[in-house]
């Protein structure tokens, strides 16, 4: 039997056993398929190197879409018997850009019959044989016959953990921020707009607000006790969400709400500040919002998230904010000049030039959770000094929030195996650090002690969507409804589904 078929055998084997229906709490079978949203090639990519992580070798095979590691180094047992561990990688691809990679760890035990190693089963041996020339030979075991075949008995199970770790990998890695001043726009096209394409804030503007209107419709519980004057709140958020920018705007609105005067910060080059702010001072139609997405930073060929729909839709709710009278600021703080520390210090210092001159302010400033921590280093460069390092010398009133979220999807960037940037729709699955349940308001929750990345506490927003980039003609999501989402459709483990689901 070809190396290929038995395979094949053993897939068989195993997927009918997870067709077949098994108690909630079974641990080694999913209820639901995890969908990547990435090609199959770049997820075996990353499993075979997590697997390589572990000390494992392969063995070639002939289907692409299949790995297949050879025996992990032999630990005895009780009784010298032998146990020996492998992994087959089972990968399909459901289109270009999505794909399910099943993880089986196999396992099999050579049972040992000497009567060194096993002392006790030396007698009963004996009387085996003895018994087998009075009586003729026994029916063959088939556990032994298996030992001298040189396989032992062998067992297979969905390895959920190591899946589970490959999701996070896949999913919950920072995103590549676009810092280039040297690649050219696209061009201006507000001509192809179409009606629906815009922001509809400013129809109902035009008339004086009505005394019960309420500005503040969701506030996010807790973080009216962390409000003070010169407070700075940064908040480390997963690029290109819907939610993120949102529940920011949230905040902004509680506290200036409160009496205090904010200061907005989005990660967005200082060359578009003037932009902006002739932005907040129109009334926001369709002209002015064209106006503002004529910004390069709007047009750069790769988007990565910082110049989402999301980003704009929180700008142009800071422009209705101050119709309310609302003392609130956008500050345009980011820079092209620079990357690595080199720009993150630019970035402080702008922040820490502001203070001087805005002693009492609130500082609200979203960021990529890389520059929001209060810590040195990061996994790829331990030399990196974040923003938030910088800043926690100079701002004692400073408190760090990292992004805690429910598994989604988001806009992001990265780097193919050709080493080619893309910028897409991807998956955003959490850390078991800042992962919480759906379906909640969003809300604050500190730390008692800052953690290893020097967060002082966590912002949850929720489920995460993508947000497109702002000048995208390709249509937006529709925003989300007032009422209870309904309950998504599942994809039951035997077949292969969309919707990527919670571990």
């Amino acid at each position: 039997m070809s190396q290929r078929i038995l395979l094949c055998c053993l897939m068989a084997l195993m997927a009918g056993c997870a067709r077949n229906a098994r108690p909630d709490s079974e641990p080694t079978t999913p209820h639901y398929e995890h969908v990547f949203l990435k090609p199959l090639g770049e997820a075996l990519d990353e499993t075979r190197k997590l697997l390589s992580e572990r000390g494992y070798s392969f063995e070639p095979t002939e289907d692409e879409a299949m790995l297949l590691t050879t025996w992990q180094t032999p630990t005895k047992g009780q009784w010298g018997n032998v146990s020996q561990y492998r992994y087959l990688v089972n990968g399909i691809r459901v289109s270009p850009r999505q794909s399910v990679v099943r993880v089986f760890r196999l396992w099999r035990t050579n049972i040992s019959n000497s009567s060194e190693a096993r002392p006790g089963q030396y007698s009963i041996q004996k009387r085996i044989e003895m018994d087998q020339q009075e009586f003729g030979p026994l029916p063959s075991d088939p556990v032994e016959q298996a030992n001298k075949d040189g396989r032992g008995v062998m067992n297979g199970a969905r390895d959920l953990v190591l899946e589970k770790e490959l999701t996070l990998r896949l999913e919950s890695g920072a995103g590549i921020e676009v810092v280039t001043k040297d690649v050219a726009p696209e061009p201006e096209r507000p001509q192809l707009r179409e009606a629906d394409f815009y922001l509809d804030r400013w129809k109902q503007e035009g008339t004086a607000q009505a005394a019960e209107v309420h500005p503040c419709p969701q506030e996010v519980r807790e973080l009216a006790p962390l409000l003070k004057p010169s407070r700075t709140l940064l908040i480390g958020e997963q690029l290109g969400s819907r939610e993120a920018p949102a529940v920011v705007g949230d905040m902004v609105c509680q506290s200036a709400a409160a009496g205090f005067t904010v200061a907005l910060g989005l990660s967005i080059p200082r060359t578009e500040q003037e932009r902006i702010n002739q932005y907040l001072a129109s009334p926001g139609a369709p002209a002015d919002q064209d106006e503002l997405l004529r910004g390069l930073f709007w047009r750069r060929p790769y988007q990565d998230g910082r110049s989402s729909r999301a980003i704009m839709d929180l700008i142009d709710r800071v422009r209705s904010l101050r119709t309310y009278g609302l003392f609130i600021s956008v500050v345009a703080y980011d820079t092209e000049e620079a990357t690595g520390s080199e720009r993150d210090a630019l970035l402080a210092k702008l922040w820490e030039q502001r203070r001087k001159s805005h002693p009492s302010e609130v500082f609200v400033i979203l960021a990529g959770n890389m520059h929001t921590r209060t810590v040195r280093g990061t996994p790829w460069d331990q030399n990196f000094i974040p923003m938030a390092k910088r800043l926690a010398t100079s701002e004692p009133a400073l408190l760090a929030l990292d992004l805690s979220y429910a598994q989604g999807r988001r806009w992001g960037c990265d780097l193919n195996p050709d080493a080619k940037l893309v910028c897409t729709i991807v998956g955003a699955s959490p850390s078991e650090r800042v992962a919480a349940a759906p379906g909640q308001s969003p809300f604050i929750r500190m730390f008692t002690t800052p953690s290893d990345e020097g967060f002082h506490g966590l912002l949850y927003v929720g489920a995460l969507t993508p947000s497109l980039p702002a000048t995208s003609l390709d249509g937006h999501e529709p925003p989300p409804t007032s009422r209870p989402p309904a309950e998504p459709q599942r994809t039951p483990v035997n077949n292969v589904g969309l919707r990527p689901p919670e571990f």
